[in-house]
């Protein structure tokens, strides 16, 4: 099999001669410093120090400019100031220097003034061919080859690639391995204002880099994630990519942002669209390493059901509890399987899972053994989670546990690479590194003090094994898409935007206004989304008419003006009305209400519609992202919908497997199933509507927000109840079709 090139990054991270521009004698300054960590991590490659005034620093012979330097050169480490910079890339350029790390701060993080020199920068090295990491970075390390650009001291080497908005965090990810001391890192970088490289070219060079095995990210914020997304889609089908996003608060928005000078967006929305493309995203930061780890080494999950084993008493219902929390399923396993654990203890008090491997007596590690064969042996089970004193047994119970416990420990490595199911133990011993936890450890086997981290290791292996699963059928059209599109039916998202629809949307513009109620359920009918009948009266006369072309129902009355946005803080909305008479009267009073509201309100009507059904409140609904673009939202929705705050979020454009994932992807998702009465939701219409809504948008670029709240989920289906389309300004780049730039 052909071996693919490198990574047109892989000569900049892994550089095998490296110039120091601003080396120093001193050995305080960071141009010594840097020549100091190359050494100390045994470099293999050449360092070439750049000073005009000395011969020699820490026996390297000195250069006094870049274009005197010998040989191919791969990367600059810049340790001058800021307003140096420009002139040092544009010398780097001309010996056709590879990259540079750009150390200085004082840039786009600084202010305006920054910005600019950071543009400048930017324009030079691409002038020149220079890629640029940085500037405000620590710098990189990479164990190829020994680089130590960071001057972090006793980086424990390993197949780990970290990148980070912050070198704070990195230090603590890398203290955090050197305490575990099982699995190091073999790249990282803090990449800085991204000036030039950015986050989704490293992780595509680690991506491509074999010797990595996953890849760590403290993110604050994208500079192109559009990007990122589609090189994490690409990589995460071979090798996990583990988050941590910050600012799930304001204040932890605003920290970000004055931080690195990144936008952080909104967590919601980055947190659903990144594991849309497959990203595992943690909400603690120490979750990153142990998670990352347990991916490295655990075979897929085939699914959510977890058997779990110990000794019995407490760290059973703790492990049940955190599996539970985190939407994995205590399975019950088989009646053989029960039998070959109660042939093995038989005074075991639970054996269906839970299992109590204790016995009701002192526990013995041997016992371990046929228990576990017997759970990965059943079809049932999907991972396997141990929990308690594995790993101390010789400290609690003497040294004539110990043979019992290396055995058992060496056998579960195998087992887990015999039956394919991820095992993890939690040890209460774990901070001892005991010869049992090396022996278990150096078998493959991931290990953690805490059960919380043991389960969202495996809860994070559930979700990692499901998004490649998706993203493999997503990579080609499936389900109802794939029958629209074989019909060429209107409303797919091959087809040309209606006719119809892009007369409503350019009149609107024109007249410098969204569209009126009345037109977006148009709009939207015309893309296949269900709408309840309506109409729009524009006098009594008509309101009278209008009931009885509706018969008996109870029906709603909204007015509809481009004016009034807030409809019922106006006391422009009435339900439950009956009969032409009430219609009439309806009319007159919703119409004066306006324009007592508002006296010059342009008043188009009354929009005229069913009364919805008693049943669900769901929001479906699209908007602009800053960072992301479009996405579309899905929750439960109503007047509290920002209160609950149970929705979640995907990129445009929506694949069917997105959708599906999205529905259960609520907190309260079994709310969906049927609750206080109510019938349970038709997933697939609900998945139907979420793939039409998401059309519109990608046929309509011009279209800021849809926003559908509530939909009533009831018996007979789904009814938006509200609809509304919001519009960007009129501009050359949003009124061409569908495809256009947007």
């Amino acid at each position: 099999m052909r071996t693919p090139p490198p990574h047109y990054l892989d000569r900049v991270l892994n550089p095998q001669s490296i110039l120091v521009v601003g080396a120093s004698g001193d050995p305080l300054k960071r141009g010594n410093r840097v020549i100091q960590s190359l050494v100390a991590d045994g470099y293999a490659g050449s360092i070439i120090p750049i000073n005009p005034r000395e011969r020699e620093i820490l026996g390297f012979r000195c250069y006094p400019s870049i274009a005197e330097a010998p040989g191919e050169l791969d990367l600059a480490i810049v340790c001058t100031a800021a307003k140096t910079v420009k002139a040092v890339i544009e010398d780097c350029g001309r010996r056709q220097v590879k990259g540079a790390i750009l150390l200085a701060a004082g840039f786009s993080e600084a202010g305006e003034a920054g910005r600019l020199l950071e543009e400048d920068v930017v324009a030079a090295a691409r002038a020149h061919g220079v890629r640029l990491i940085g500037p405000n970075t620590n710098g990189m390390f990479s164990a190829r080859l020994g680089c130590n650009a960071w001057g972090l001291p006793d980086i424990p080497r390993g197949p780990l690639g970290l990148l980070s908005n912050s070198a704070n965090c990195v230090t603590s990810i890398v203290l955090q391995a050197r305490t575990h001391g099982f699995f190091g890192i073999n790249t990282m970088l803090s990449v800085g204002n991204q000036a030039d490289i950015g986050f989704h070219e490293y992780l595509g060079c680690l991506g491509a880099d074999p010797a990595v095995t996953a890849v760590m990210l403290y993110l604050e914020g994208f500079k192109d994630a559009a990007a990122f997304r589609a090189v994490a889609r690409e990589v995460t089908q071979a090798k996990p990519v583990v988050m941590y996003v910050a600012g799930r608060t304001g204040e932890g928005k605003r920290a970000a942002k004055s931080h690195s000078g990144s936008l952080a967006g909104a967590y919601a929305v980055n947190r659903g669209v990144l594991r849309q493309a497959g990203a595992t995203v943690v909400d603690k930061l120490y979750h990153l390493y142990p998670v990352a780890e347990a991916l490295s080494l655990f075979p897929p999950m085939r699914g959510r059901r977890v058997a779990v084993v110990s000794e019995g008493g407490g760290p059973l219902t703790v492990a049940a509890d955190a599996l539970v929390e985190q939407g994995l399923e205590l399975a019950q396993l088989s009646d053989a399987t029960q039998a070959r654990i109660h042939a093995v203890v038989p005074n075991a008090t639970a054996i269906s899972n839970p299992v109590d491997a204790g016995g009701g007596t002192d526990p013995r590690a041997e016992y371990y053994g046929p228990i576990c064969r017997a759970i990965l042996e059943d079809p049932a089970i999907d991972a396997l989670l141990l929990v308690g004193l594995l790993g101390g047994y010789a400290d609690r119970f003497g040294e004539q546990a110990a043979p019992a416990e290396h055995a058992v420990c060496a056998e579960l490595g195998a087992m887990m690479r015999e039956y394919g199911k991820p095992v993890i133990v939690q040890s209460h011993y774990a901070d001892m590194k005991t010869e049992s936890l090396r022996i278990l450890r150096t078998g493959g086997v991931p290990f953690q003090r805490h059960v919380e981290i043991a389960v969202q290791c495996l809860a994070s292996a559930a979700d990692l094994s499901a998004a490649r699963r998706r993203n493999a059928r997503s990579s080609a059209t499936t389900g109802a898409e794939a029958t629209l599109v074989a019909r060429g039916q209107p409303g797919d998202a091959s087809a040309a935007a209606p006719a119809r629809a892009v007369q409503l949307i350019a009149a609107a513009q024109a007249a410098g206004r969204d569209l009126l109620e009345h037109e977006a359920r148009e709009l939207l009918s015309l893309h296949g989304v269900a709408m309840p009948q309506h109409v729009l009266v524009r006098s009594a006369d008509e309101a009278q008419a209008a009931a009885s072309a509706f018969g008996d129902v109870a029906l709603a009355m909204k007015v509809v003006s481009a004016d009034i946005v807030h409809k019922s803080e106006a006391n422009g909305v009435l339900l439950g009305v009956r009969g032409a008479a009430a219609m009439r009267a309806g009319y007159d009073r919703i119409t004066a209400s306006a324009h007592a509201w508002r006296a010059d309100a342009r008043v188009e009507g009354v929009l005229v519609t069913p009364m919805a059904p008693r049943g669900i409140e769901l929001i479906v609904g699209v908007s602009e992202d800053p960072q992301h673009g479009p996405v579309i939202v899905f929750g439960l929705g109503g007047v509290f919908v920002e209160l609950i705050g149970d929705v979640v979020f995907r990129a445009l454009p929506l694949e069917q497997e997105d959708a599906r994932e999205m529905i259960g992807g609520l907190r309260h998702a079994a709310v969906l199933d049927g609750a206080r009465g109510n019938a349970p939701v038709d997933r697939e219409a609900l998945a139907a509507l979420l793939l039409a809504v998401a059309r519109v948008r990608q046929h309509h670029p011009q279209i800021a927000e849809i926003d559908l709240n509530p939909v009533i989920a009831h018996a007979g289906g789904l009814m938006p109840v509200d609809a509304r389309v919001t519009l960007h300004p009129a501009t050359a780049g949003r009124t061409g079709p569908a495809g256009a730039q947007d």
